[in-house]
């Protein structure tokens, strides 16, 4: 056999793989700069489940950064980071670990050069802190992954006006959201440390922090969408209010399958009532 058969062959079985998972990734890469990680693989896993998918999962510690050949074979990215990263980007040690410079850009390489429709949800409370914010001259850097495809616009509260988040604080859907859908979810907040990023977006709002007096903060949740020059569209949402905090396993199950059903990349089948499941068919 050739070495370029060898190759068609096992390129197919990797995609034959992606495609029984339903084409869904969960990177889960929650160790960076923190000392005592706090580890929610099961908050992501069970709601991909709930909501009727199955995934594969890659461990970030151990495996390191999947590359744009590996995440390619998915059409749905799910990357989550928890407390890592709470250092700002103009950290000269610690500054983009959260995602550094090389994943950043192989993420944008996957929304924009993999074939058809693409999805990513990125989730961590100091995700858009450790990537974008100078913490010396205040403002926010040009990263192509946040300011083009995110379209994020980092508010200055972030460097003089924290909030600091309670239990018992919402995240607030705003009206329109496909993720969201307009309702209110409770959050418990599992970190010690918890003065979140707060967002704004050229693209659409998805979420806003909502405090016990019921009064709406910046964005927490961000989302964006755009054409792809070969076709197809991508997708992107930001959790910085992260999802592992919605407090119920319902909850976060079904904005999971918001997200997914939003991703645009399946058309969905209902099995037969008896099996009381939601298969999603890739295009």
């Amino acid at each position: 056999m050739s070495r370029r058969i060898q190759i068609t062959l096992a390129a197919a079985a990797l995609a034959a793989a992606a495609w029984g998972t339903h084409g869904i990734l969960l990177v889960s890469d929650q160790v960076d700069g923190v000392a005592n990680p706090q580890l929610y693989d099961r908050y992501y896993e069970n709601a991909v489940r709930d909501a009727g998918y199955t995934y594969t999962s890659w461990d970030h510690p151990t495996q390191g950064s999947p590359t744009f050949e590996e995440l390619r074979l998915y059409k749905i990215v799910i990357w989550y980071t928890s407390t890592s990263g709470q250092a700002p980007a103009s950290d000269p040690i610690r500054g983009a670990i959260t995602l550094t410079e090389e994943e950043q850009d192989t993420l944008v390489r996957y929304l924009r050069d993999t074939p058809g429709d693409t999805a990513v949800m990125l989730s961590g409370m100091y995700i858009a802190w450790n990537c974008v914010a100078d913490a010396v001259n205040e403002t926010q850097y040009y990263r192509p992954l946040f300011s083009d495809f995110l379209k994020l616009n980092y508010p200055h509260d972030n460097f003089d006006r924290w909030i600091k988040v309670e239990d018992d604080w919402r995240y607030a859907g705003q009206g329109g959201c496909p993720i969201f859908k307009g309702k209110s979810y409770p959050i418990v907040w599992r970190q010690v440390t918890n003065y979140p990023d707060q967002l704004e977006a050229g693209g659409s709002g998805s979420a806003s922090w909502e405090d016990l007096d019921h009064k709406l903060h910046h964005r927490c949740v961000i989302r964006a969408e755009g054409a792809k020059p070969g076709g197809g569209k991508y997708r992107i949402v930001l959790f910085s209010g992260p999802f592992e905090d919605i407090l119920h396993e319902e909850s976060r199950a079904e904005l999971m399958e918001n997200f997914i059903n939003w991703a645009g990349v399946s058309e969905i089948a209902v099995e037969p009532a008896s099996l009381g499941r939601v298969k999603a068919l890739f295009r």
